[in-house]
């Protein structure tokens, strides 16, 4: 039997050069399943919407389906294909089946978005530490720095050149905060003990179907390491959420950020979202 992709649909672009088009995965010419191949501009290509019905699965369509859509975004000159795994609570094995297909074909983890359901009562912080908006005098100096160790982040977590790193630094930031501090939703926290600032955290109160409210960053300054402080800030950026009327909240954890892992899972949150990636 022939497995293809056949285009299911015209391809969409937009002004900033992205394109994507959504094709069947074809067995001798007959609809057996799905999948969405996307790039943008920076040569980072996206493999989503996956699914082989259920009767065709076990015969490699899936495997041939994937390879295909590599080359696919190979031709629209894309160096980098990233897919993502979302797990089934009622069945954990099968996001590590999935993870291990995901790795026979060459993708490697680049990160897991966690989730934890909050509680009515908001915790409370250790003593001698309490927490404050950033103002907007603030908030310049922390974007920038932001911006720039985000940079450094991608590139050592998760495999994109500088080049591909800055863009997503730049387009992320712009799309999560487009109107700067006073971003609908949006809080940034700073951490103190005994009136010193030790770290700061971003969280989103925002909540969708396609993600939940958001901690997007957390950092405690180098000086304060060590301390705890960066549970303070998870239990900060909790209050927040909670205050906001909302019962859960998500986080994104880089691969081999081993203490971060440890810190979120001790706090109980769980993965529910793996990220793959692959260099073409």
């Amino acid at each position: 039997m022939t497995t293809t992709l056949r285009p299911t649909g015209p391809e969409r672009t937009d002004g900033s050069g992205s394109r994507e088009r959504a094709y069947a995965i074809c067995v001798n010419g007959r609809a057996a399943g799905t999948v969405t191949v996307t790039a943008w501009p920076d040569g980072v290509g996206q493999i989503a919407d996956l699914f082989v019905e259920e009767r065709g699965r076990g015969r490699g369509r899936g495997t041939t389906a994937v390879l295909a859509a590599e080359e696919i975004l190979r031709a629209w000159g894309c160096s980098r294909a990233e897919g993502t795994i979302v797990g089934d609570e009622r069945d954990p094995e099968v996001a590590a089946r999935l993870l291990r297909w995901t790795q026979s074909l060459g993708y490697a983890l680049t990160a897991r978005n966690m989730v934890k359901d909050l509680p009515v009562t908001p915790p409370e912080l250790p003593p001698g530490l309490t927490g404050r908006p950033l103002t907007a005098e603030e908030f310049p100096v922390w974007a920038a720095a932001h911006r720039e160790g985000y940079v450094g982040i991608l590139i050592e977590h998760t495999g994109l050149s500088p080049e591909q790193a800055e863009a997503k630094s730049l387009a992320d930031h712009a799309k999560l905060l487009p109107d700067g501090i006073d971003t609908a939703d949006v809080s940034i926290q700073r951490l103190l003990a005994d009136g010193a600032s030790v770290g700061t955290v971003w969280v989103s109160s925002a909540d969708s179907e396609a993600r939940p409210p958001f901690v997007y960053n957390v950092r405690v300054e180098e000086a304060f390491r060590g301390r705890g402080h960066g549970r303070a800030l998870m239990l900060l950026a909790e209050q927040v959420v909670i205050a906001a009327g909302r019962d859960r909240l998500g986080l994104n954890v880089h691969a081999g950020n081993v203490p971060a892992e440890r810190l979120y899972e001790s706090l109980g949150y769980r993965t529910y979202r793996w990220a793959v990636a692959k260099q073409l």
